[in-house]
């Protein structure tokens, strides 16, 4: 129901007379809504990540921007907010934990405007809808939802959305050995999903993870550590079929971020007792894999789905300390490991 509203708010705004502000330079659109004030008032979104302009001209588009290109955030974060950082200027929030009802982060001032009415639509148009010239329109480059943008990034910070997230031991049942050393099957699960663009619910990942388990015991005689090498040509290549990943010996934390940049997910093999993650059993696992999704240069901090605990989602672990941890380690239940390798597994769509 939510999602109809918010698509009839976008639609209303399509038609509003304009009744907006001065005309604004090309220095001056990124987050905004712009009308195109030498035409028919047409009006375009102005993605931060990208920069780019979305046309809202038909209730389809408006739904797909929507759907799209709006960022999800926690309720507790979007009601106790006032001004948002600048990493969310023109961003559409959606609120996850209660139905998912939108608002505009505006610019300008760095408020929320609530988009769930027409009342609210009318007022955004009229007071924060802003003209742009034909001439300076043309400058910002036009792009539509189905490109290859889903890394969310501003003033530097990245995100990759749409990445599902599961435990190793999804209903916590840390006793059976498949879940309690499924790390790399949870860790590829999710970029699995992610790549299909995929949901993911806990039956499912319980199935798949045990089922990965038990596919590479079978056909590989091991599944309880598996190397970084071992978890591409076992289960990315042979049991999903997918080949779009590679080894990458040698990296470097910058490394890591330009990776992230380019809207690649990243599973990283890691010596867990170095981890130092509060929610691990003491004193963490000697080996472990997660899936790494962003970097945030504000807080120099790296931010994980980790499989390792329930608590793991768009986890955050300081840059440094999760570039120490990293450590490739070979296939088989806790063999030596004898030097430390900084290899890692990009995953490009």
């Amino acid at each position: 129901m939510k999602k109809i509203i918010l698509l009839f708010v976008l639609t209303i705004l399509l038609f509003l007379p304009t009744t907006t502000k001065a005309e604004v330079s090309i220095n001056n659109t990124n987050g905004y809504i712009l009308l195109q004030v030498e035409k028919n008032g047409e009006a375009w979104y102005v993605y931060p990540p990208n920069q780019s302009r979305y046309y809202l001209g038909r209730p389809t588009d408006a739904f797909k921007i929507m759907k799209g290109l709006a960022l999800g955030v926690k309720h507790d974060y979007l009601t106790q907010t006032n001004i948002f950082p600048d990493r969310l200027l023109g961003m559409i929030l959606l609120d996850v934990e209660n139905n998912g009802e939108a608002y505009y982060i505006y610019p300008l001032n760095k408020k929320k405007y609530y988009l769930g009415r027409p009342d609210d639509a009318f007022k955004i148009m009229r007071e924060l809808g802003l003209g742009i010239n034909n001439v300076n329109l043309a400058k910002i480059p036009i792009s539509t939802i189905g490109e290859p943008a889903i890394v969310y990034q501003t003033n530097e910070q990245i995100l990759i959305k749409d990445v599902p997230f599961t435990s190793q031991a999804p209903y916590g049942d840390w006793a059976d050995f498949r879940q309690e050393n499924g790390c790399e099957e949870a860790s590829v699960l999710m970029a699995m999903k992610w790549v299909n663009k995929q949901t993911l619910s806990k039956d499912e990942a319980l199935k798949e993870i045990t089922g990965i388990s038990d596919f590479l015991l079978k056909k590989y005689g091991e599944y309880l550590d598996v190397s970084a090498q071992d978890t591409i040509d076992w289960i990315f290549k042979d049991y999903f079929k997918y080949d779009k990943v590679a080894l990458v010996r040698d990296i470097t934390k910058n490394d890591i971020i330009k990776e992230l940049s380019k809207g690649n997910l990243i599973i990283a093999p890691m010596d867990g007792q170095l981890m130092h993650n509060p929610n691990f059993k003491a004193p963490g696992p000697p080996r472990h894999m997660i899936v790494i999704r962003g970097y945030d240069p504000v807080t120099k901090e790296f931010i994980t789905n980790d499989p390792g605990t329930r608590k793991g989602e768009l986890y955050r672990y300081n840059a440094d300390l999760l570039y120490k941890a990293i450590r490739d380690y070979p296939t088989g239940y806790h063999e030596t490991v004898t030097k430390i390798e900084k290899d890692l597994i990009i995953v490009s769509k």
